[in-house]
């Protein structure tokens, strides 16, 4: 272009700046009267073959048949009558498995495949993501969402650089200098209005040590509180 620059075609700006983020988690009214969405809590994005039968049975019996996936690895079962919510919320696979009101660290968790199933991944992801989520939750309770992201290798399948803490699979070293399984740990990732790629905090940390690490950053940056002092 030979000024470098475009002429502004709208006289305003038509973007909202300011949003807040949303989930899509429990029930929502539709624009549609009368009929509702659930969001569903997929643990990681794992969903095996019996499962997503199971997705589809209930998409049938209480919606119009449909499912919608979501950015985060979640479900969305939409097209349901209001009288019918309370039904699909006693079904067993919500009470057992994918939950309409996950824990909040468990909310923003994202995982990619990992190398049980990639041959690029460098590190398992998904069990590891759950295991350290779920220990982390015994330590400290926070107030709000954080968004953890888990990728096996740089290709960053799992967009660590867009969550407020996320994990990069690498090899590392151990404190008796054996090469193990870590991660390099990202901090700071933002989306939405006020989007901002996170920057990398701590390198090649072996995953075994990652637990400590991640409370130490939830308690510093992200408000958390240890259970032991939590009122």
């Amino acid at each position: 272009m030979p000024d470098q620059e475009l002429e502004r075609e709208s006289s305003e700006d038509l973007i909202q700046k300011r949003w807040e983020r949303r989930d899509c988690f429990g029930v929502h009214p539709q624009k549609q009267e009368g009929l509702s969405y659930v969001g569903l809590h997929i643990p990681v994005g794992r969903v095996r073959a019996d499962d997503m039968d199971e997705l589809a049975r209930l998409a049938d019996t209480y919606g119009s048949g449909e499912l919608r996936l979501t950015v985060e690895q979640n479900v969305i079962i939409p097209n349901i009558e209001d009288s019918k919510i309370e039904a699909l919320l006693g079904e067993r696979l919500l009470r057992d498995r994918f939950s309409p009101e996950p824990p909040l660290l468990m909310k923003g968790l994202v995982a990619c495949t990992g190398n049980e199933f990639c041959g690029q991944a460098i590190i398992e992801t998904k069990a590891r993501a759950m295991k350290v989520t779920e220990e982390v939750q015994r330590l400290v309770s926070v107030s709000k969402p954080v968004r953890m992201h888990w990728t096996g290798c740089p290709n960053t399948c799992g967009q660590v650089q867009v969550a407020d803490v996320g994990f990069m699979g690498c090899m590392a070293r151990d404190e008796n200098g054996k090469v193990c399984e870590g991660a390099d740990v990202y901090v700071g990732g933002r989306v939405g209005s006020k989007s901002h790629l996170g920057e990398l905090y701590r390198k090649s940390v072996p995953c075994k040590d990652l637990v400590p690490l991640v409370v130490d950053i939830l308690v510093k940056q992200f408000g958390a509180v240890p259970r032991e002092r939590e009122e």
